[in-house]
């Protein structure tokens, strides 16, 4: 992974199939926050960020961007 030079986003590059894909900020920071932490750790950090005005809202983004890391093949979930 390496951030673009004014840390707006994240490309990801992947060797086999080979592609790149691209993170936007708040994608980046829910990837890099997701190891052995439980969801609920994931939201209570996204809503100190102030990103969220809701704890709802907080739930919803973290929600949004998990199934993104989801569909890049990026994040998979453990039982």
């Amino acid at each position: 992974m390496e951030p673009f030079a004014d840390l707006s986003a994240a490309f990801v590059f992947f060797v086999s199939p080979v592609r790149i894909t691209v993170l936007d900020r708040l994608t980046w920071y829910v990837l890099e926050i997701c190891d052995n932490r439980t969801e609920a750790d994931i939201i209570a950090k996204v809503a100190a960020l102030g990103t969220a005005n809701t704890p709802d809202r907080a739930r919803q983004i973290v929600k949004d961007r998990l199934q993104v890391l989801r569909d890049r093949g990026l994040l998979e979930v453990s039982a």
